[in-house]
């Protein structure tokens, strides 16, 4: 049945286990849950999350058109951190994409943006949040998060929750989440915080990836609709633990540092895919792919010292900073079995055959950095900087057996990027930043041959320019152009993915955000990225000159009405357009452009001492029928018409 949870028993009963406690406990978070709201926390258009809330132009998986998490410009409260899993939601205060003007704050940038995580670090109130969520769909979870002063210096907290998950493609599954955090502040100038979480679940099915044997679309199929087997479930558990914190010392020194584990143990994954599906009748080639166990780990972390020297109006800082990474990952081993002819929106069951995986290689990456930055600050004026970092990458890939062939990369770059901002009058700022870095590259998509392949590293480097005009000092303009240039990656001859030229990316994007007039807020903004490939396959004809699954152009209309004479009470309206994406790497055609509008109300209120919110969405809510390519080419249906109500308390 496609209801059936599979996995790990003992672990998940120990799960649940922890989830009571956290609710008896009830010791995590530093801003309470009933007062999330992604709308008033926003900055710019760019993307923020706060809590499950989240908008924005941009993501932790897209900025500018690539990808801040598969390059490895994650961070930590503003700390290096290489995450093999995501970050349970059971620490994550929320995260915010850092890019333009947002990231001139940042000692060491990176060229494809940074996605910035802030934790729910316990306070020194004791308090419980309790949160309920029902949607999309029939999914349903529950949350429970708490801190609880020990002493006046030691704060812990504690979190837990249960989901039963209603994908995009009706398959449903169960997640696990559970978190214990730590904070010390010995003084005024000290902080530190250590933290554990752990998810069980990824009992999802299969995605169904649908590619056409041409130009052209399959034919439509359901919406909410699961094609994929019931026994094509995924388990995993993912493990994050770090320690961070700072401390400022004498002679106006300050001291930041952190170092973070991170563990993703894959038991089992299957993938199905369906190639060369034809657009009258919708059949095409049915594949099922199924993966070995498999295990990837990092320690990453970062060590700064920073002297801060302050002469009347100016003041300049010089970073000292040291950052590393050890990464081992396991790959390949996966066996594919074709099945035969298979309808695109017609789920027919197929009895499950034996999959003989074999065996795995070993993948083993170490990265070191050393780096200066120079900041000057002008006040009334403006600012430069400019750093400076020199890494060492060392990478090792065994094979699989029976030939074990041994592969070895090394590289050390000189990076190095230049910023400045200035004032041309009080409330309008110029700004511009020209970096050059060395990030990640990802690994193969699963549609590929070579599917979980990491790829070389990357010489990437990224220019922008903007202003940012403060129309009131609530409300303000951000309007910048950039240009980012690197590696392109995708699937080539024999299917194998790996490196076909390069690709820039030029843009134009905007923002508008703040309050209109009282009681009405607007987060807006408007992204336009001319994406194009270069290299001897575009000049031979081979592949076209756009890259696939790449928006041109995105636009957000974000619009909150919550007067106070509605005593609590809000309404809110949001529209979200893409712009037509290429489909094919002939770029003989594009999957058209769609919007999207999302209605919402939103009531806080207090019941003596506890404040508490109601919040209802209504997400797509004409229904609108649109694909989304990914880089690869295959066809991903958007989700149709849902409803989400999310209840939060705060005791």
């Amino acid at each position: 049945m496609f209801g059936t949870v599979t996995g790990r028993p003992r672990l998940r009963g120990r799960w649940v286990s922890l989830f009571a406690i956290a609710v008896c406990l009830a010791p995590a978070a530093h801003a309470q849950r009933a007062g999330e709201n992604a709308t008033t926390a926003a900055d710019d258009a760019f993307g923020t999350s706060v809590g499950s809330e989240s908008l924005g132009l941009y993501s932790n998986f897209n900025a500018r058109g690539f990808s801040p998490g598969m390059a490895g410009n994650v961070r930590i409260e503003g700390l290096y951190f290489d995450p093999q899993g995501p970050l349970s939601e059971r620490i994550v205060r929320g995260s915010t994409i850092r890019v333009g003007i947002s990231a001139q704050s940042y000692a060491f940038p990176a060229p494809t943006g940074i996605a910035d995580y802030s934790l729910r670090l316990p306070g020194d109130e004791q308090v419980v949040s309790s949160v309920f969520t029902y949607g999309p769909y029939t999914s349903a979870m529950l949350e429970v998060d708490g801190q609880v002063p020990i002493t006046e210096k030691l704060s812990i907290g504690l979190g837990g929750s249960a989901a039963r998950k209603d994908g995009e493609q009706a398959d449903i599954y169960y997640e696990y989440q559970g978190a214990v955090l730590a904070r010390l502040r010995p003084n005024d100038g000290t902080d530190a915080t250590a933290f554990y979480s752990r998810m069980e679940g990824c009992n999802d099915t299969a995605r169904f990836f649908v590619f056409t044997s041409g130009p052209w679309e399959p034919p439509r199929r359901p919406l909410h609709a699961n094609f994929s087997q019931p026994w094509t479930t995924g388990d995993c558990t993912e493990i994050n633990t770090g320690v961070f914190g700072r401390t400022a010392l004498p002679g106006d020194w300050t001291i930041r540092g952190g170092v973070f584990h991170s563990v993703r143990d894959q038991h089992k994954s299957y993938g199905e895919i369906l190639r060369n599906v034809d657009p009258v009748t919708g059949f095409g080639d049915h594949q099922i792919y199924k993966q070995p166990p498999l295990k990837s780990a990092s320690t990453s972390g970062e060590i700064r010292a920073s002297k801060l020297f302050s002469e009347g109006p100016r003041r300049h800082t010089a970073t000292l900073a040291l950052r590393g990474r050890d990464v081992k990952r396991d790959f390949g081993g996966s066996v594919t079995l074709d099945m035969g002819r298979y309808h695109v929106a017609t789920y027919t069951p197929i009895p499950e055959p034996v999959f003989n995986v074999g065996p795995t290689g070993d993948d083993h990456a170490r990265q070191g950095t050393v780096g200066f930055s120079y900041e000057g600050l002008w006040a009334g004026v403006g600012g430069i900087g400019i750093g400076l970092q020199k890494t060492f990458y060392h990478r090792q890939i065994t094979d699989p057996p029976p030939t074990p062939r041994i592969v070895k990369s090394n590289a050390t770059p000189l990076l190095y990027d230049f910023k400045a901002n200035f004032l041309i009058t009080p409330t309008l700022a110029a700004y511009a930043s020209y970096t050059k870095g060395l990030e990640e590259s990802g690994t193969a998509p699963f549609s590929a041959s070579n599917r979980g392949e990491a790829m070389p590293v990357s010489m990437t480097k990224q220019i922008d320019a903007g202003l940012r005009y403060a129309v009131t000092p609530r409300f303000s303009l951000v309007a910048g152009v950039f240009q980012a240039e690197k590696p392109y990656f995708n699937i080539g001859a024999g299917n194998i993915y790996g490196p076909l030229g390069s690709v820039r990316h030029k843009g134009i994007e905007m923002s508008a955000t703040g309050q209109l007039m009282p009681g009405l807020r607007m987060v807006a903004g408007l992204v336009l990225t001319k994406p194009r490939i270069s290299g001897t396959l575009v000049d031979q004809g081979l592949i076209g000159p756009v890259s696939v699954g790449v928006k041109p152009r995105i636009a957000l209309l974000t619009l909150q009405y919550q007067p106070a004479a509605w005593r609590g009470f809000g309404i809110d309206g949001q529209a979200n357009h893409s712009g037509p994406q290429a489909n094919h790497q002939s770029n003989d055609m594009k999957v058209a452009g769609n919007t999207q509008f999302n209605l919402g109300a939103r009531y806080t209120f207090r019941v003596g001492d506890v404040p508490g919110s109601l919040r209802f969405q209504a997400q797509n809510v004409t229904n609108v029928y649109a694909y989304m390519i990914s880089p690869s080419g295959s066809f991903n249906m958007q989700q149709g018409r849902r409803f989400v109500l999310t209840a939060a308390a705060d005791f």
